[in-house]
């Protein structure tokens, strides 16, 4: 073997076996937080059913409500109506409708909210004249406007249920709290696989929170149905325009800023899933590409903030949590030259593929059970049954891999504040949007590496290294799933 080549399999193996490592310290310390999630949750089952709050009882500072809308027709006025259903003492609620569309959605938004305001709601409806800062400009103009000492905070496609500041208004006595994050259902969670899919990923993002909340470790949140108080986002410097992800960007700075968080799992707003696939796309390329850049953004600062060695540990294993999964693209496109510089038998590549394999599957049975439990799946299929859609699932997060590896590209060249929406609404019509030329790249990447890893089949096949071979098979499910929905997506365009 020349020098070049073995040094290029030296770098592959050991690429390889460090993606390796830190998957298996994500993994433990997953399964950590995933024990202390069922100990929260047998905990709640075993105690008394709280009466429910009354207004003369509550903690009821001024608070108020922020609706950033952009071109959000098919569910606008649904949401404005679900906060005007809000439950809270009038004097201290006021609801603000931040506006920055420029379609048919700004006379939508304001009839409804003229509406409501004629019936007594404190309810106003705010329009810049420009876009500058995307949905992070648009909520610090929100915030300038504003009167409450506390914000709460929804998007166009969610619906808060009416007590959701009487549950959680009480948690802000605690004057270190900065923020509050409640749980979040779907519905158009049984829509399609695609759907459920999102579902159960982002049930077990969720399920997981409850064991960080509970034991006070660093926590990625969304930004929407959540609550913040003033005097925390004042005090970090308000929204970052200069990410894409400015929610979890804001929620790094405050837990290392030393402002507590609260999850609340119980207290659920429902939204609303992509249907399509190219929406599902965008959407995921965009949030790797704002957590890799948050996650290096804050790293040093993280770091350098004194903290116990397990709670670093999670702290480490939650921020570049999205930097892993986008590694895992990286051993896809490893595994064919792999197949052509080393065989298998007898070195440490040997021992590593088996413990890659090893830890996926306890990975997707510890991932599995955190997002039935987390997306509340009541359903109880066969073992056969479980099992396939176990691999399905798994399957689905090698297509994400290759969407946040290109978003992690994309950070790496500085492209952090590209603002993509994701459509809203039901049906394909509704999410039939202009969709921007990063699908189409996206889309191309799809294709590639469903090709490329047939021929690493085809390859570790005909050279008798078959250890990578389960994971190119797997490439090609995930993948495949994916080139077909965007298939039935492009033949029911060309049929609408």
């Amino acid at each position: 073997m020349s020098i070049l080549a073995a040094l290029l399999s030296y770098s592959a193996q050991a690429v390889f076996l460090v993606v390796v490592v830190y998957f298996a310290l994500h993994v433990v310390l997953e399964l950590r937080v995933l024990m202390i999630s069922r100990k929260v949750e047998r905990r709640k089952l075993t105690e008394l059913a709280q009466p429910s709050v009354g207004l003369e009882d509550a903690f009821s500072p001024p608070i108020s409500v922020l609706l950033p809308i952009r071109n959000e027709s098919a569910v606008v006025e649904r949401l404005i109506d679900a906060a005007c259903r809000l439950r809270y003492p009038a004097e201290g609620l006021e609801i603000l409708v931040l506006d920055d569309s420029s379609d048919g959605t700004s006379a939508l938004a304001q009839t409804k909210v003229g509406q409501h305001a004629a019936q007594g709601v404190n309810i106003h409806f705010i329009r810049r004249q420009n876009r500058k800062g995307y949905k992070a400009g648009n909520l610090v103009n929100g915030i300038r406007q504003s009167s409450g000492e506390f914000f709460a905070i929804f998007d166009a496609d969610f619906v808060p249920p009416e007590d959701f500041l009487l549950r959680t208004m009480s948690c802000f006595k605690d004057p270190r709290l900065g923020f509050l994050q409640t749980g979040i259902g779907y519905e158009n969670r049984d829509k399609s696989f695609l759907t459920r899919f999102q579902a159960m990923e982002m049930g077990h993002q969720q399920y997981v929170t409850v064991g960080l909340s509970e034991d006070g470790d660093m926590a990625s949140l969304s930004g929407s149905s959540c609550v913040w108080r003033k005097a925390c986002v004042e005090s970090l410097g308000g929204w970052d325009a200069s990410t894409v992800t400015e929610d979890v960007d804001l929620g790094y700075r405050a837990q290392i800023g030393d402002w507590h968080y609260a999850f609340l799992r119980d207290v659920v707003s429902m939204s609303e899933l992509p249907e399509t696939v190219s929406a599902f796309r965008v959407q995921r390329e965009r949030w790797g590409r704002g957590l890799i850049h948050s996650a290096f953004k804050h790293a040093r600062q993280m770091l350098r903030q004194p903290m116990p060695l397990m709670k670093r540990m999670h702290a480490i294993s939650m921020m570049f949590s999205s930097v892993l999964l986008a590694s895992i693209h990286v051993l896809v496109l490893l595994s064919l030259p792999l197949n052509f510089l080393i065989a298998f038998d007898g070195t440490a590549m040997l021992w590593g593929a088996l413990a890659f394999f090893g830890l996926v599957a306890i990975w997707a049975l510890d991932n599995a059970f955190g997002a039935r439990k987390g997306a509340r799946l009541e359903d109880r299929p066969g073992i056969v049954r479980t099992l396939w859609d176990t691999y399905l699932y798994v399957a689905m997060f090698l297509p994400m891999a290759w969407y946040y590896f290109a978003g992690g590209i994309r950070a790496l060249f500085g492209v952090h504040g590209d603002f993509h929406r994701t459509p809203k609404g039901k049906g394909r019509g509704a999410q039939r949007s202009s969709l921007p030329r990063i699908n189409a790249m996206l889309l191309a990447g799809d294709v590639f590496t469903f090709v490329y890893s047939l021929l690493a089949i085809q390859v570790g096949l005909q050279k008798g290294n078959y250890l990578l071979v389960p994971l190119n098979v797997t490439v090609c499910v995930g993948f495949g799933m994916v080139l077909f929905w965007s298939w039935q997506e492009r033949r029911s365009d060309g049929q609408g």
